[in-house]
């Protein structure tokens, strides 16, 4: 057994030694790479730095103009119209038409109604309406009486809100007046919308009947009646030329009206434009008029009547402004300075209409808007009417809510 192990094991061996020696030499490859890299040396680690200590630095405070509104509510009716403020107080005046009531209320600062009277004047249809104050009777007031025909003119008693105002005079408008009647006797003077008082002359539209009255208001039978397109609703006297101006918001057009010749013309309003004249005010360079538009639009528009009656139509561009109803305006106390006129838009024909009060400033030159600020009165759908405006507040009337808005600058 161990005989036959030995020849195993040296069998073995031989079989190495074979295999060993049949296996050639490998070839070696030496690569020189150069001196071993040597890592950078580490960067000393950061010192953190400490966050500055907390201070407070002024900068700039500046800002615009802050504004504040309330809406004063009035005895309830279904037409409040005109408001006006008399000269030389805080108090309103405002004509309930539909009633035929005049209310005294007194304003503070803020615009806020603080107390109301009321009364009626002629009958519950006598037709209330119009108001301007008097300059040649300060702290006195014209009022029409556009159903009775009268122009009537009172001492407000405003330093008694409770007490009735006093009639001072009255002038009747007879329907027969020279100018008034058709050659077939048919037709006549009336309903006396607006007046304005110009010396010692009253000029009132008669809207019922389209007719433009004259009168002496010291010697009521010195008179002269222009006949108008339907229907002339305001009037102003050109504070460059002296004519005198009225749009016929039913006609498209604009009557002019000499005075010392009294002949008529009509200047009329391009369909681009838009229809329906109404607001009309005497400012700087001419007469100033808003164009109201239909029941289905605005117009954004309003126009300036220059000496030589071009008329130059601006238009508004913002975005609650560019289409909006533009029934009246007032000139800014301050225009000399502010260049601001204030316009009211209306929904009074037009139900989708905003009603609202559009502040635009123009340049010196009153050739270019340069900002238009648009705020819309808190009830929509009112029907705005008239606009009023004083140094701090304006005023607009709300015809089919019976209120009055109030917006005032704050005081920085």
């Amino acid at each position: 057994m161990l005989l036959k192990n030995s020849w195993m094991v040296l069998a073995l061996a031989v079989l190495v030694q074979v295999v060993t020696a049949q296996v050639p030499d490998l070839p070696t490859i030496t690569t020189s790479a150069g001196p071993e890299p040597t890592d950078p040396p580490e960067a000393p680690p950061e010192t953190p730095t400490a966050a500055p200590t907390p201070t407070f630095t002024p900068v700039s405070n500046q800002r615009s103009i802050s504004y504040q509104y309330v809406e004063n509510q009035l005895p309830t009716t279904p037409q409040t119209h005109e408001v006006i403020m008399v000269t030389g107080s805080s108090v309103l005046l405002i004509s309930q038409l539909s009633n035929s009531v005049l209310l005294k209320a007194s304003v503070d600062a803020n615009g806020v109604v603080k107390d109301v009277g009321a009364f009626q004047i002629g009958s519950p249809n006598s037709r209330l309406h119009g108001l301007v104050n008097s300059q040649v009777y300060p702290g006195q007031v014209w009022v029409t009486l556009q159903e009775d025909n009268y122009l009537i003119r009172i001492d407000p008693n405003v330093d008694d809100i409770l007490a009735p105002p006093a009639i001072i005079q009255i002038i009747k408008i007879r329907e027969d007046l020279d100018g008034c009647m058709e050659d077939d006797g048919t037709g006549g003077c009336k309903g006396p919308h607006y007046l304005g008082e110009y010396g010692d002359e009253l000029w009132s539209t008669l809207q019922d009947s389209s007719h433009v009255l004259r009168i002496n208001h010291k010697d009521p039978s010195i008179y002269t009646v222009y006949k108008a397109l339907p229907r002339p609703i305001f009037i102003a006297k050109h504070p460059v030329n002296g004519m005198f101006y009225t749009g016929q918001d039913n006609s498209a057009s604009v009557m002019k009206i000499d005075p010392v010749t009294g002949n008529t013309s009509q200047i009329a309003i391009p369909g681009s434009a838009g229809p329906t004249p109404v607001g009309m005010v005497s400012g700087p360079n001419g007469i100033w008029f808003t164009l109201l538009g239909n029941n289905t639009s605005g117009t954004g528009t309003f126009g300036h009547i220059a000496a030589d009656d071009t008329i130059q139509y601006h238009k508004l561009t913002s975005a609650w402004g560019k289409d909006a109803a533009l029934l009246h305006l007032a000139m800014d106390p301050n225009i000399n300075e502010s260049h601001t006129i204030w316009f009211l838009t209306s929904s009074i024909i037009y139900a989708k209409a905003l009603d609202s009060v559009i502040k635009v400033v123009f340049d010196p030159t009153y050739e270019t808007i340069v900002k238009e600020e648009v705020t819309a009165l808190p009830t929509q759908e009112c029907k705005a009417h008239r606009i009023w405006v004083t140094n701090s507040t304006v005023f607009a009337s709300e015809l089919t809510s019976a209120k009055v808005f109030a917006w005032t600058a704050v005081k920085q």
